[in-house]
């Protein structure tokens, strides 16, 4: 086990607890901001870069002053100006403030489609009452079987009446769970996707060997007045390329204004990405060549005897 924490709720479980804060005694926000009560190691444990000020410590418990870590887009809210370390927050459900001695980098805490929300995280054991409520974070490097066999057997050591309620999940099926419609929106759209690449290269092979087919004497008389296999071969292929061309020219524009009917269902990706127009252009680009190959091969091997008798 490389490290461990615990903690009211993860990110992406579901769980969400906000409310309105007070900033050095000013009235309450008027928006919640999102408050977790972790323990130390936290940060650590889920690999959040600290920004500035300290992690908690053991020493951060009931009797000490209230002690506060917040991330970035709270400071950048709410403390645009001065040096955040020592300013002052309260709650309306707490009687005492908390100072806040640590700046985290901002991220994900109930959806991965929001931008992250300005957080507050509390020291978990300054707040008994929340005792009752614990999710265990652990980084490990052994196998998620191993890790979860050794874990049930300290909670029904320590904790035989709630053993058998724990839930182990790793953050991978958090993920998937939260991405399910993006990923079978992914799925559909793959299966689309290859069905129009498939019935594109199809389309145009079929075009290009009725062309050939069409042109079997003029290729024959080509030949005959000493044109190479390679001028011929070339030549089907730069119909080829003509056709695919165009359909550059016409389909980056056309995907690009459809491009905003379909920007919410992405995650992590712009709708003008380059790289996937890129790859888009580059795969049809190939599928264009390779539908080409069979008509452009079978026209290089016209006999010219037998297309100068073909009708």
């Amino acid at each position: 086990m490389i490290s461990a924490s615990l903690s009211s709720n993860t990110p992406l479980s579901g769980g969400i607890w906000s409310e309105p804060v007070s900033v050095n005694g000013q009235p309450l926000t008027q928006e919640s901001v999102h408050v977790n009560s972790i323990a130390p190691r936290f940060f650590e444990t889920l690999g959040t870069p600290l920004v500035l000020g300290r992690d908690f410590t053991e020493r951060d418990g009931p009797g000490a002053g209230g002690v506060a870590i917040v991330n970035e887009n709270f400071v950048r809210r709410y403390l645009p100006e001065g040096h955040p370390l020592g300013q002052q927050i309260s709650m309306p459900g707490t009687s005492n403030t908390m100072e806040i001695v640590g700046i985290v980098k901002d991220t994900v805490s109930w959806s991965l489609r929001e931008p992250a929300p300005p957080f507050v995280y509390r020291s978990y054991f300054q707040y008994p009452k929340n005792i009752g409520f614990a999710s265990f974070e652990i980084r490990a490097g052994s196998s998620l079987a191993q890790t979860a066999g050794r874990v049930r057997d300290v909670l029904r050591a320590r904790f035989p009446e709630t053993s058998a309620q724990a839930q182990i999940q790793t953050m991978t099926e958090q993920v998937k769970r939260t991405l399910t419609q993006e990923r079978l929106l992914a799925a559909l759209g793959t299966c689309f996707g290859a069905l129009a690449l498939v019935l594109a290269a199809v389309g145009l092979y079929g075009l290009l060997a009725y062309t050939v087919a069409r042109s079997t004497s003029e290729i024959g008389i080509r030949m005959a007045l000493g044109a190479e296999r390679a001028e011929v071969l070339w030549g089907v292929f730069k119909g080829a390329l003509r056709l695919l061309g165009w359909g550059i020219a016409l389909g980056i524009p056309a995907a690009y204004g459809g491009s905003r009917l379909i920007s919410s269902m992405l995650f992590g990706l712009t709708a003008t990405d380059p790289f996937t127009i890129l790859g888009a252009t580059l795969l049809l680009g190939a599928s264009a060549i390779l539908a080409a190959f069979l008509p452009a091969r079978r026209a290089s091997r016209v006999d010219p005897m037998v297309a100068l008798r073909y009708e």
